[in-house]
């Protein structure tokens, strides 16, 4: 993986002048509605096994799987308390990682060497985040990725989809959402049609770590551009990409000035082939329920599923010689180079030897 360079330096928060810019951003590991009180689950993220868990009284804690005595799995332990228990010998970690109890000495004060490095862990947008390292030094990154889509209320629901698991790397799967073009062919019939596969100029905005990207002005016709309606039209997308494993897309069709969609994509790149994602609906909704909603987000899923699972190469390649592109092709050469600037390297081909 690639490495978060500081100029030979420490940051000021403390992190090391080389570290995984992966470890620096926030990712989401599960739904906070799937991790109630005294539970736990085991997770995987960035090829590491990482277990998360909720105390009794609500707070969250995470960190590796991995007892520091004899290596146990902590997942296939228990949360007694505010305290997360071993399975093997019961040694009792606090929700900051120290361990407080060691029962076969239990006249004995464990110390730092008997604790496990816990992450930093927040809630937002019906999810639960984890950052392994310490925060990124842009303001945009220290924090989990905003969404501000239309608030649930005067006919918007919001809606948490997923998880969906695919066998594809994280940024693969970002660069498909960002991808007005396949509409046409991939979601025929919903999204797209053959006979109108036609994309207009669009606009894109490189910030880099700071800002992002933006691609504005993007239109695509669709048989049906939304729940709500039952005519073709076209519908005009703006797309935000405010960190490497999430992107927004809000959509306007033309004749419904009124209508109201923005859609979050929050991938947590398990493995380097391995990605688990969820979207976050905010639309007016009408008289469609969570359910209808939801079962359409898994149909267009499952079609975009069958795609990503078979490029070839299965990791992204960076390098813009590496795949054929065309001019609509822009956001995604954007996604790819913003990428590299961040040294970006978990689940890409990069442009050159890894620093």
């Amino acid at each position: 993986m690639g490495c978060h360079r500081l100029g030979g330096r420490r940051h000021p928060d403390g992190y090391p002048a080389m570290m995984p810019i992966e470890e620096t951003l926030w990712l989401p590991v599960c739904a906070g509605a799937q991790l109630p009180p005294g539970h736990l689950q085991a997770i995987r993220v960035l090829g590491q096994d990482r277990v998360v868990w909720r105390a009794a009284d609500g707070r969250l804690s995470a960190a590796p799987d991995r007892c520091p005595h004899r290596g146990t799995p902590l997942s296939m332990g228990q949360v007694q308390g505010d305290r997360l228990v071993c399975p093997y010998h019961g040694w009792a970690f606090d929700i900051e990682g120290r361990c407080r109890h060691i029962p076969a000495l239990a006249q004995v004060v464990p110390g730092a060497r008997q604790a496990v490095a816990c992450h930093a862990v927040r809630e937002r947008h019906g999810l639960i985040w984890l950052r392994a390292g310490a925060a990124h030094e842009s303001a945009l990154l220290a924090e989990p990725p905003p969404f501000d889509g239309p608030a649930e209320g005067a006919g918007i629901r919001r809606v948490l989809c997923g998880p969906y698991d695919v066998a594809a790397s994280a940024p693969r799967v970002l660069e498909n959402f960002l991808d007005l073009a396949h509409f046409a062919f991939v979601h025929a019939g919903s999204l797209g049609d053959p006979d109108h596969a036609a994309i207009g100029d669009y606009r894109v905005e490189a910030g880099g770590a700071g800002r992002g990207l933006r691609a504005t002005g993007c239109r695509a016709w669709q048989p049906k551009s939304n729940l709500l309606a039952q005519t073709g039209e076209m519908v005009e997308y703006r797309y935000e990409v405010p960190a490497p494993y999430c992107a927004v897309l809000s959509k306007c069709p033309e004749r419904w000035q009124d209508y109201q969609e923005s859609i979050a994509l929050f991938a947590l790149p398990q493995d380097p082939l391995r990605t688990r994602v969820w979207f976050l609906i905010a639309m007016s909704a009408g008289d469609r329920s969570e359910e209808q909603i939801r079962a359409f987000q898994d149909a267009l899923f499952e079609q975009d599923r069958r795609i990503l699972e078979a490029q070839r190469p299965a990791l992204l390649p960076l390098d813009p010689r590496a795949e054929a592109s065309c001019a609509i092709d822009r956001l995604s050469l954007a996604y790819r180079a913003y990428l590299g600037e961040l040294g970006v390297r978990f689940g890409v081909l990069p442009t050159g030897p890894a620093p």
